[in-house]
């Protein structure tokens, strides 16, 4: 009974030994298996990589002229950018003109009529432009009148009567002649250190 017994216990070892065979063959199987799926989706995701890189290098092949247009462009533009400020700062001065000459129409007093005016007048460029009117008015209180308007405009300053003069239009009426010089706000043309100090205040 004893070899039986022996012989019922070696062949349940051997079971349970090709049992354990079997299952470390299916775990190295199964290790294989997913160490495959691992490298053909390595393989898949580095072919769409180049596929991707490949798009992209051919999308800036074709944008490459366009990029180069759009320097061009740039450069022209800078290029440009002189006339395109001179022209800015002309509408503005046009503007400005067109407010003083409206003003010196509206504001005109009864009694004075302005026959000439002089503008951009400057001796110095770091000073501001002047406008110089002359004009002939009925009476010098008119003259002095004419002055404190032009002094309301918010464009100009330091209003002055360069002369007034009388003179004799018949035996019982006379006329003062006149001319007033007015310096206009913002006109001084400042240099780079001016505009340096400027700026940094």
């Amino acid at each position: 009974m004893a070899v039986i017994n022996l012989i019922a216990q070696e062949q349940q070892m051997r079971r349970q030994l090709e049992r354990k065979t079997r299952l470390l063959g299916f775990g190295w199987l199964s290790v294989a298996g997913v160490i495959g799926a691992g490298w053909a989706s390595l393989l898949l995701y580095g072919n769409s990589i180049n596929a991707q890189r490949a798009q992209v290098e051919a999308q800036l092949t074709e944008l490459r002229p366009t990029l180069q247009q759009l320097k061009q462009t740039q450069a022209q533009l800078a290029a440009l950018q002189p006339l395109v400020e001179t022209l800015q700062n002309a509408q503005k001065d046009t503007r400005r003109w067109l407010q003083l000459f409206q003003h010196f129409s509206q504001h005109t007093p009864q009694g004075c009529y302005l026959i000439g005016a002089e503008l951009g007048k400057r001796a110095d460029p770091k000073k501001p432009m002047e406008v110089v009117l002359r004009g002939t008015a009925d009476k010098q209180e008119t003259v002095g009148e004419l002055m404190l308007r032009l002094n309301q405009h918010p464009d100009l300053e330091k209003v002055r009567l360069d002369f007034s003069q009388e003179r004799t239009l018949g035996e019982t009426q006379s006329a003062f002649d006149f001319q007033i010089t007015a310096e206009i706000k913002g006109t001084a043309i400042q240099t780079k250190e001016e505009k340096k100090d400027g700026g940094q205040q």
